[in-house]
This record gives C-alpha cells, structure tokens and sequence, in this order.
C-alpha cells in the first residue's frame, strides 16, 4: 500500500503538487477559523441546581430544600459526584457527569427530576447557566461621573446593560456582583397598627389586592371591537400610598397613615471595590457594580469577547442614560493574545534550531529549505484536521509541538536520496522511486510507533485528559502530514532541485561531521572487542540511576499553570456583619494596589446575586491584575511577588486567613474536586459538632507535618443565631396559628416582598416591614404584638422562647453525607510523599468510628485517578508496539532490540527533571510517553537497514559489516535526535504566562534524547551484534 501511494504521488506530480497546495490554502482557511483560547475548556460536564430560600436559616434549608434534592437527584444517570453547600438562604447543589456525557442530555434529565419536587413556599430554583470553569470571559463596572447612586447604577445593570448583553451569541450569563436592587418600602409602625386593631396581615392583603390590572373582554362599537382594561396596578409611590387598608366609620385608613412608603434596596449580599489604571489616572471605588460575562461552553471565546466589545461601545454611545458607562476591567482576549504569542515565539525559535541544525549537515541552503518546508505545511495539515475534529488552538495543543520530530521523516527520505546517488545517471525518476520505496516503509513504521505511543494520552479521563489529548491529537496530525509529505512532495521537490546538477555526488562532506564520524567510527572499534560486557554495563548504569533518581525526584499531580495574574481568597470570622468586613477589603484592597507590578484589584466581599458562589460576609475574593513581567522594574518573580503580598497581609490583618492562587484554575480545581487545595482531607458523619471535632484534630495532625501550608478548615465555625421557639400550647391557647406567628416574624423583621411595582418595563419589589428599630435587640423582638383571636394582642415573648445559640454557618454534603473538610497547600516537597505520610500520622494519631470516614481528595485525588489510568494503559501500549515491531520485522529478537533505545531515553528525562528541581507529574509523563515513540523511532530506522545487509559469517565478518553499517547510519540517526532535541529547546527554557506545562514536557524530552543520543549511537550496535546477528555470542 505505502509502495503503491510513493508511486502514484511521483508519477502524478502535477496532481500531487496541487494537492499540497490545496493542504496550504485549506489549512490558512483552518487557522482563521479555528477557535482559538488561551487554556482548554478542561471542566467535567456538570449541572448545577440554586435553590434559593430567602430568610431560613443553615439548617432549615438543609432539611427543607437539600434532603429533597438527594432524593429526587439520586437517580439521574451517568453521575459520579453529587456535592451541596447549605448556607443562610440558599442551598448550591453541584452533579458531575461522566466524560462526554451531553451537557444538555445531563439538564435534561435534571429538570425532568425537580418538576418532581414539591419545594416549600418562597423557595425558588434555577440551574447555573451553561459554562465551564473556564467560562468567565469579561468583566465590567458601571460608572457614573456624580450623576447617579449607586441604586440607580444597579438598575441600568438589571435592566439595561445585562437584557442586551445576553443578547450576544455564545453569552450563558451575566452575573452582577455589587450595588443595591431597587425597591418600594411600606415602613409600618406597630403602635398605629395596634390603635386601629389591624395586623400586618391586613396590609400585606390589602396592597396585594390593590395592584393588579384585568380585562372585560370586548365591546362593540359601530363596526369596531373594542379591548376592556381595567387598570389598578401601582405605578407609583403616590399609588402605594393611597392604597385603603381600612374604613373605620366611613372614612378611609390609607397606607400612609400607617407609615411611609419610601424608596427602598434589598439587603445587599456583597459589596464590591475596585482599582485599575486607565491612561496612567489611577481610579478606585470602594462600592461599585460589575458584571462578569460567562460564555456558553463550546463557544469561541475571541468571537464572543469582539461582539461583547461591539455590543458595550453601542450601549455606552446610544442606550446608557447620561453620566453612566461601562468600563473594561478584565478582558480574557488579553490572555488570549499572550498565548498565541508566546506559542508563535516558541514555534519560530523551534524552526530556527531545525533549519541550523538541517544546514550544518545538508550544507545545502536547497535541501534545507525542502525539509524544512515541511514543518508549515505539516502545521497547516494539523489545522485543518484540528477543524475537522474540533480541537481548538490553545497553548496545550500547540505549545509542545516538537517540529524536530515532524521533519524526521523527511531527514531520512532526503537523506537516503541523496546517498544513493552516486551517477548522473541516478537522477531519474525510476531510480528516485525504487529508493523511495525503500526508505518510505521504514518511515511509515516509524511514524506509526510515534502516534501508537500516544495511546496512553488519548485514554486519560477528566482534567488531564481534556489538558492533554488535544495536544496529543495535534501532534499526531501534524506527525501524520508529515509522512504524508514525505511519502509524496519531499522526493519531488528535491528531484526538481537536483537532477541538473553536474555533481556525481550529492552529500555534502562537511570536515566537521567528517572528523565527528571518525571519531565515532574509533570509539565503535573498542566497544566491539567487549560489545557483550558494555552492553550488559551501559544498561545496569542507566536502570541503577533511573532507580535511584526517579525515587528522589518525588510525584505531584500538575505543574501550576502561570494566567499572569493572581486571585486572592480572605477567610475572616464567622458571623462577622457585611459593614465591617467592608473595612477590611478596602484595606486589602489599598495595599494590593500599592505595588507597583499591579494594574487592577477587584474585591468581592461576600457573594454574588445568582448564587453560584455559596458565601457569607466573611468571605472576600481578590482578583489581582499584573503588568507583563518584562514591564516590572523590580525584578521580582512573580513568586516573590505573591509572598510579599501574602506577608503583608497576614501582619497587617491578624487572625484572617489568606489563600494567594490563580483565578482560572481555581474555577477548575473547585470544580473537579471541590476545594480549591492541593490535598482536601473530607471527613464524613452525621452529628457536625463531631465532625468539627474530628476536623481540628486532623488538621492538627497535617498542620505539624514538613510542607504543609494555609491549612484550614474548610467549612467556617458556628456563629450566633437568633432563634425563636414557638410555644405551641400557649398559642393555641390565644387562638393563634402558627403560620400567623411565622409570617409576622417573615415580614415584620426580615421585610418581606409582598408584590411588584412596574415602572414601564422595569419591575421593583414592594415591600412591607416594621422600622429598623424593632429588630436591633432580643428585647425589641419580644415586644412585637400579635394579634390573637379576640382581638387582643400577645407580645411574642408570650408565643416563644427567644434566644441567642451557635448554629452551622454553612453544611457541606458529598455523596449524600455531611463532611467537614481539612484542607492545606503543599510547598516544598512533593504531594504524594506528602501525602503517604500525612495518611501513616493521621491513622496514628486521630480514631474513627464506623460512622465516620475519610475521604482523600483536593489535587490529590486527580493524581491517584490518572496514575490509576496510566499503570494500566502504558503496559498495553507497549505491548502494542511490540506486536507492531514484530510484524515489521518478522523477528523477536529485533523487536526487542528496537525496545532497548526506550531504558536509556527514561534515564536521561529522569536525570534532566531532578537537575531542574521539577517532581514527576501527568506534564511530565506525558514527556515520558512522547520519549517511547521518538526512541522506538531511532532504533527501528538503525535495525530496518541492519536486517537489510544479512548480517552473517564470523565474529569478526559480522563486527565490521554492524561496524560499517552503524557507520553508514550515523548521519540520519544522529540528524532526528538532534532536531527532536533541538526543536525542543525553547519550549524547555521557556518562561512566562503559560510556559509551565510545556517546560516539563519539554524537559523530559530533551533529557530522553540527550541521554539517547550518546547512549545508543553506541551502545545500540552491541546490543545488536548480541542479541541479534547469528551466533551472537563471545566478547
């Protein structure tokens, strides 16, 4: 078949030049059409259902709201994570599917479950919209220059800004963070009620039956039918206070009379201040409105940021009302862009080394140049199929591409060509084909083990699945437009550039290679007086040293992933009031922006409106922005950095815990896991007193243990509560109902929202409640009065026992089980000799009973799911390729020998990550997976022309004809090692946003083949004339 394609594609070479053209113009097209992000959507399918249940408490959400979901949500299908996090009024409850489970499939099935489920009055559920941890795409903040307050600011975002922005294709959401919601106030003082014997009962009827507008059908006018509406909706605050709640004697009690009606916010959930600078003016807000744009998962996010760009420029000029604008503060196309730079840096470096290299051997500008031609061609190929299969470009699926590797192929093809012309009469066709023939095999077998080789990545599950097959995909793409271009247009080429040369000999003797092949060809003379010896010598010394350094190098989960930016996470005390942790965050907030590396600090204190982001008012969110690194005059690192913010921050805030990450992979990690730590400790039961208990403990435990940073508990302590207890008999005794007593405490003190006021289009909430006052104090509550059967009035502290107890601030539920997590940050040493020895001094130190039980998760759990993974795959992936290089050789002992280059490569990645101080993990795996194709590679194109020449006779007739063989194959061989070392180089010395995952990769690699490019030159013949050529024995 490959015979065949070579002769087709060389007879027909008008057909297979335009075809090759066709592959450039197709892949261009690709490349402008190709989605184009700066990390890779690497986040489960998941659904997550809000359920929002305004004024209950932890517990009574938990048992009201969460339980049913369990019930109703256990039987939904392909789920493998059910995790919810109760707090006051809401309850957040995440399901994370299986890979490639269809995420409308997935809220489908989910939505057919909650029609099910009979939710208590006031509750109310949505599912978070359709994104992806990596989902936030753009922030905003409304300003206003003096014109408007910030209630008002808050109602342009509500009803201007996020209607037409959701508008925009490929938008999910926009979530508000920040402002005040608008709303109407009927302010109701308790003594006027009383004095004309009327309960808020009868002002909550008494508005709701006055705001509502119906019909009459219609009339006939003459030949006209004519529509009947009858209006009584409240337009107004002058309508809500005329409304009647009363007719004492014939005249009328109007609303106002009992009160006031004023405009009114809802009780803010969060609080949000900002810094950035804009055209060198620094500008600071201490409470603003932001939106943060999350785009629909599967979507293009540089399509979807450019028409959100569009769609603000057009709001700011034509819609906003004078005075308000919207202002850019975080925008991802940025890290877009500095991804593809750094991606096209690293790309242009590697094809730089590939062409020195091709030059310093070829001698020829020409041939070069053919070989070279390849690398963009193969690249356009990838493109193309990458659109085809809809691999979007990212820095993981370009970033690692080694472009030594894709002109292998074509070293060899050129190669062969050119040393077997030895006559004019050799620039033939015939003769280019019959060579072409020979060599091409050789090549498809090559390229198949390389791709082969990839098995192991294309079988990963999850986050690193979704991190590294599209690279794994791109490069086979690549690596197989290769072959393809090797097979076909390569020959072509370069019989078009030489067949009117005068030259009897096309290789060029370049003196230096001369003297380097003498050397080499002195050095093979002493190692085959002993070949058996050095063979048996050379890969003890690489196995003992693989041993002892890959122990060393220790074994962690994933390199962390520079966005050239940070995120900030403050952990204050529980129950601390939303005002006073304001102080804090503004103090937070002034410090950050003071170093001169920052140009934007958002604060988020507390949560967000949607619910996505279960938090209280002690929880403070800090998203900081950076200048690139070569604009910092410092010369810190960005490490550095981060832990002079940290210290400073701890000194000046005592008693506030302070976790320094990165937005995006914090958004992944929480989302994968759950907690946002590299080792999350989940401890499961029932009574949460005990389970707190068992948390300090175990958190003691990992606190004393060497590595072990931020360690916290996840979950904050209990705080204060208010709680009222209902005395049943003594109110049924006044004739009073228990929901009576419940919607009194609902709407009196909590101030609840009784019906809606239109504005035109806008809607506000009105609402009734007694004044601020009577809720300050324990004793202010026991004075409410609530109207009993015979009218008289019962203070509550007659109804109910009230009290101030701790309760739970938030419950956390994994699998249906209530768990306390212990999380904490591993520095300095690796995670899992961190975490071996953190489970040996936890099962010593901490008893359980058979109630409860420990979950091992956080980053740790994705590190034991992908070595799980990888210890089952790797072992068939070898055994693959063996069968492969048996049925190319038609020999054991051939495939063996292919085999034996892998040892060597193993020791040399090894030895390169201990020298770099880098622990083992799934990017440098993967680097090991790479090596086992590349090095399979070197020693199948070595051993193809060894079984050519039938090696046989004595001793000695069989060590000079390996000796002048390996001799002969020295130029190709030591041509791929060092264009797939070389093509590697930069992306191993690479720094800044986005290098770090290629940088093990590429560490690996190089180390392999460094390793490989002194080790089987020369032991890979002694091998050979051991275990392969006849009678391989003696020396």
């Amino acid at each position: 078949m490959i015979e065949r394609f070579i002769e087709i594609s060389q007879n027909q070479k008008v057909f297979t030049i335009c075809f090759t053209i066709m592959i450039i113009l197709g892949g261009l097209w690709a490349w402008k059409a190709l989605k184009k992000e700066a990390y890779p959507d690497i986040g489960d399918t998941q659904v997550t259902v809000i359920v929002r249940y305004p004024g209950r408490a932890a517990l009574e959400v938990e048992q009201l709201i969460t339980l049913p979901l369990e019930r109703a949500l256990g039987s939904v299908p392909q789920v493998i994570s059910r995790r919810s996090k109760t707090i006051f009024g809401l309850c957040v409850y995440q399901l994370v599917f299986d890979d490639g489970t269809d995420d409308y499939f997935a809220r489908q099935r989910i939505l057919e479950k909650l029609s099910l489920i009979d939710l208590p009055e006031g509750a109310d559920f949505d599912l978070a919209p359709l994104t992806s941890p990596v989902g936030e795409i753009l922030r905003y903040v409304i300003e206003s220059e003096d014109y408007h307050s910030q209630t008002d600011l808050r109602t342009f975002q509500e009803w201007i800004v996020i209607p037409r922005l959701l508008q925009v294709k490929g938008v999910a959401d926009v979530i508000n963070f920040g402002g005040l919601s608008k709303q109407y106030h009927a302010v109701v003082f308790p003594e006027r009620l009383y004095g004309l014997n009327l309960s808020l009962d009868d002002v909550v009827h008494s508005i709701q039956k006055n705001n509502y507008n119906t019909g009459g059908n219609y009339i006939h006018s003459g030949e006209q039918s004519l529509a009947i509406r009858s209006m009584g909706a409240i337009r107004s605050k002058d309508d809500l206070e005329s409304i009647v709640v009363k007719n004492s004697g014939g005249v009328p009690v109007f609303l106002s009379q009992l009160g006031r009606v004023e405009e009114g916010y809802k009780p803010p959930s969060g609080i949000l201040g900002y810094y950035y600078l804009k055209d060198g003016i620094q500008v600071q807000n201490p409470s603003g409105v932001q939106g943060m744009v999350v785009m629909r998962r599967g979507s293009n996010p540089t399509e979807v940021i450019q028409s959100l760009k569009k769609k603000i420029k057009d709001i700011n000029e034509n819609i906003l009302p004078k005075g308000a604008k919207l202002t850019l503060v975080y925008d991802r196309s940025n890290l877009v862009d500095h991804t593809i730079r750094t991606v096209g840096r690293t790309v242009l470096e590697g094809i730089l080394f590939v062409l020195i290299i091709l030059i310093f051997f070829m001698g020829s500008w020409s041939t070069a140049l053919i070989v070279a031609t390849t690398i963009p061609i193969s690249l356009l190929f990838a493109f193309g199929m990458m659109y085809i299969t809809g691999i979007p470009v990212n820095l993981l699926s370009l970033g690692a591409i080694d472009f030594g590797i894709i002109v292998d192929g074509s070293v060899v093809m050129v190669e062969a060509l050119l040393r077997s012309i030895r006559k004019p009469e050799d620039r033939n066709q015939a003769h280019f084909i019959a060579v072409s023939k020979d060599t091409g095999k050789e090549i498809f077998f090559s390229i198949l083990i390389i791709i082969l080789s990839y098995f192991p990545i294309f079988s990963l599950q999850r986050v690193e699945g979704k991190l590294f097959s599209p690279m794994a995909y791109t490069l086979s793409f690549a690596i197989g437009g290769s072959l393809l271009l090797t097979l076909s247009i390569v020959p072509i080429l370069l019989y078009y550039t030489i067949r009117k040369s005068k030259s009897s000999r096309m290789e060029w003797e370049n003196p230096i290679y001369l003297r380097m092949e003498k050397y080499y060809s002195l050095l093979l003379d002493k190692l085959f007086l002993h070949f058996k010896k050095y063979a048996i010598l050379g890969f003890s010394i690489a196995f003992f040293i693989f041993s002892i350094t890959f122990y060393r190098i220790g074994v962690e989960y994933l390199p962390e992933l520079d966005e050239g930016s940070l995120n900030i996470r403050a952990f204050l005390p529980a129950g601390i009031s939303l005002q006073t942790a304001r102080t804090i965050s503004d103090e937070s907030r002034s410090l950050i922006s003071s170093k001169k590396e920052v140009n934007l600090v958002v604060s988020q204190l507390g949560r967000n409106d949607d619910g996505t982001d279960p938090y209280g008012s002690n929880r403070i969110e800090i998203l900081v922005g950076l200048y690139p690194y070569e604009e910092w005059e410092s010369g810190k690192s960005k490490a550095e950095l981060a832990d002079e913010i940290k210290s400073e921050l701890i000194r000046t805030f005592p008693g506030v815990k302070f976790l320094l990450s990165q937005p995006i992979m914090d958004n992944v990690a929480e989302s994968a896991t759950g907690s946002v730590a590299d080792l999350a400790i989940h401890v499961a039961g029932t009574d949460l007193v005990r389970l707190r208990e068992l948390g300090n403990e175990i958190l003691s435990v990992i606190s004393s243990i060497p590595g072990s940073v931020d360690g916290a508990i996840e979950q904050e302590a209990s705080q204060a509560q208010v709680v009222i207890e209902i005395k049943r008999r003594e109110a049924a005794r006044y004739g009073i109902n228990i929901s009576e007593i419940q919607d009194m405490i609902e709407a009196s003190i909590g101030g609840k929202e009784i019906s809606t006021l239109y504005e035109d289009a806008w809607r506000f909430g009105i609402v009734v409640r007694y004044p601020s006052s009577y809720k300050n104090s324990i004793k202010a509550l026991e004075g409410l009065l609530i109207k009993s059967e015979n009218g008289a009035f019962v203070p509550l502290k007659d109804l109910a026992y009230i009290d101030e107890k701790d309760g739970p601030t938030i419950i956390q539920r994994n699998d249906n089980r209530r768990v306390i997590s212990v999380r904490t940050n591993i520095r300095g040493r690796d995670q899992a000799g961190f975490v071996k020895e953190a489970q040996e001094q936890v099962s010593k130190k901490v008893t359980l009973d058979k109630r409860y039980e420990l979950q091992w998760g956080g980053q740790y759990e994705n590190l034991i799911r992908a070595g799980d993974r990888l210890m089952i795959i790797i072992p068939i992936t070898f055994f693959l390729v063996f069968i492969l290089l048996y049925f190319h050789f038609k020999d054991f002992r051939y495939s063996l020998t292919a085999m034996i280059c892998v040892p060597f490569s193993l020791t040399g990645g090894v030895v390169f990550l201990a020298l770099r101080g880098y622990h083992f993990n799934v990017s440098a795996g993967i680097g090991f997976i790479s090596l086992f194709g590349i090095c399979t590679m070197t020693g199948v194109l070595f051993l193809s022309r060894m079984k050519k020449h039938s090696i046989t006779g004595s001793l000695e007739e069989r060590i000079a004809a390996v000796k002048e063989a390996a001799v002969l194959q020295y130029k190709p061989r030591i041509m791929t090692i060092l264009l797939a070392l070389c093509g590697l180089i930069p992306a191993m010395l690479g720094h800044g946003v986005g290098s770090d995952i290629q940088r093990y990769m590429a560490t690996v690699i190089v180390g392999g083949l460094f390793c490989e490019l002194f080790l089987t030159l020369t032991l890979l013949p002694c091998f050979y004339l051991w275990i392969c050529s006849e009678e391989g024995q003696g020396a």
